[in-house]
């Protein structure tokens, strides 16, 4: 598995990709990423996993302290050992956690990684103050040629 950082990457293309925090990479983590290797292997591309550094509650939010179940070490192992490609770190900052869903998936996820198809957990929220989901980005997946699928609790 090959670990990418955001800030030291040229823009190339993965693919399939699912994306979140993944503490632990417990069975439902383990879903996701099985189902973004299944899309990858059909598709004939690259698959992803695009996490986080530190929880983004700690950026948005500098008193909590997220009670974690793994060290960002251990994550990336436990990762590594699930067959993915590419992990991309990044790194959740202000500027990021700024960003609304659409602006995230045109800007990092299409347009600096080439992701074509998303796959998010029935609950998945991402972009400025989550407000949007999963209709959100199959909306906006349309508008910028990505695919984006939810899978079931």
């Amino acid at each position: 598995m090959e670990i990418i950082h955001y800030s030291s990457i040229v823009p190339h293309s993965i693919c399939a990709a699912t994306i979140g925090f993944f503490d632990g990479v417990h069975r439902g983590h383990q879903f996701l990423i099985d189902r973004v290797k299944a899309v990858a292997l059909r598709e004939h591309c690259r698959s992803a996993v695009v996490t986080f550094s530190t929880h983004p509650k700690q950026i948005i939010n500098p008193p909590f302290k997220a009670p974690l179940i793994s060290t960002y070490e251990e994550k990336i192992e436990m990762l590594s050992k699930k067959g993915i490609d590419e992990c991309i770190v990044l790194d959740f900052d202000k500027e990021l956690s700024a960003l609304s869903a659409q602006q995230f998936m045109n800007d990092i996820l299409k347009k600096r990684f080439g992701v074509t198809h998303l796959v998010v957990g029935y609950d998945h929220r991402f972009g400025h103050d989550r407000r949007e989901g999963y209709n959100d980005y199959a909306y906006y997946g349309k508008e910028i040629g990505m695919s984006v699928e939810t899978v079931p609790a």
